[in-house]
């Protein structure tokens, strides 16, 4: 396969296969690049230079158009007439200019190789760098993912550690709530017991004193600066002032029942915070003429009348008021002065 000739325009580079404008510098260009570069026009001084060597082009034959696949007859009538000469001295200028353009071309793919060899190895060093790069970075992120796996793994270890601490606590924390739920009611039921004892002792001491039976109930902080009135056993009462208008004195035994019909229930006798004072007996005195004995009941006019509304439960207090079904008579002998 022959070697087809290229313009000679670097720009270019268009394999000639038609025609072409060959100069005496043994160039040769395309017609487009001839054309518009002034190379084929007829003016001298519009060819005066060669585009790719610059060498001066002032004879008209300097620069001529070439059929580059003359005809048979164009072979045969081009040389005829010459001298051999003539004939071998065109052919060896003819020889010429195709091994010129062969080794400009040879020369031109030579720079041509050498110049993508450069760009080649400028690559091949960049992908190289590059790729060392890339294979520290991916080295780098093995570690560091690594690193971020053990990481994870003592994290979930960790959660795992709170979760079941948090557990433990939540059921501690469930069993507190219980425990303070059971002392709150128990709490709440205390208050409520207190105050519906409170209003029952209140309740208890408003009907009493409506009635005109008033009593004394002290409360368990001042109990112990209350006296106990004295009753006797035999329930009888001192009048031994009564002519005199002096006041009586009472006394008891406590280890029987009071009058009146008062208890204490459930309470010990002797713890001085839960005493009572027992209700206070009013009446007339007996005049110190009289010879005949008088019923208790002048005495005690609102005593007797009002005992039955003394029938409840002082829950405060802890004293237990009953209706007695016989009670006591108070055996008061009257005395001749």
């Amino acid at each position: 396969m022959e070697h087809a000739l290229t313009c000679n325009n670097l720009k270019c580079r268009r394999e000639l296969s038609e025609r072409a404008l060959v100069t005496t510098c043994s160039h040769i260009f395309c017609m487009e690049c001839a054309q518009r570069l002034g190379v084929n026009g007829q003016e001298a001084d519009r060819r005066n230079t060669c585009p790719a060597c610059h060498s001066q082009l002032t004879n008209p034959d300097d620069a001529v158009i070439t059929n580059l696949n003359p005809s048979e007859d164009y072979k045969t009538s081009v040389l005829s007439g010459l001298s051999p000469n003539v004939i071998m001295e065109c052919a060896g200028r003819a020889l010429s200019f195709w091994a010129y353009q062969t080794t400009q071309d040879i020369y031109y793919q030579q720079y041509l190789y050498k110049t993508l060899t450069d760009k080649y190895s400028n690559l091949s060093v960049r992908l190289e760098k590059t790729v060392n790069d890339a294979n520290s970075e991916i080295e780098g992120l093995h570690h560091k993912l690594s690193s971020l796996a053990a990481e994870q793994d003592a994290l979930r270890r960790k959660n795992d550690e709170i979760s079941r601490a948090y557990k433990d606590k939540s059921r501690k924390v469930l069993q507190l709530q219980e425990l303070y739920d059971k002392v709150k009611r128990k709490a709440e039921l205390g208050q409520i017991q207190r105050a519906a004892s409170d209003a029952v002792d209140s309740t208890f001491q408003t009907t009493q004193m409506d009635s005109g039976y008033e009593i004394n109930l002290p409360t368990q902080i001042h109990a112990e600066n209350i006296p106990l009135p004295d009753f006797s056993q035999s329930h009888r009462i001192d009048i031994s002032g009564m002519n005199t208008g002096l006041s009586r004195n009472y006394t008891s035994d406590t280890s029987e029942a009071p009058v009146g019909g008062l208890r204490r229930s459930g309470i010990n006798t002797t713890s001085v915070h839960q005493t009572a004072t027992l209700p206070t007996l009013a009446g007339t005195p007996i005049p110190s003429f009289g010879g005949t004995r008088q019923s208790t009941n002048m005495f005690a006019p609102g005593f007797s009348h009002h005992r039955g509304s003394l029938a409840g439960v002082g829950l405060t207090s802890g004293i237990k008021v009953s209706q007695a079904n016989n009670p006591p008579a108070l055996d008061m002998p009257s005395r001749h002065l």
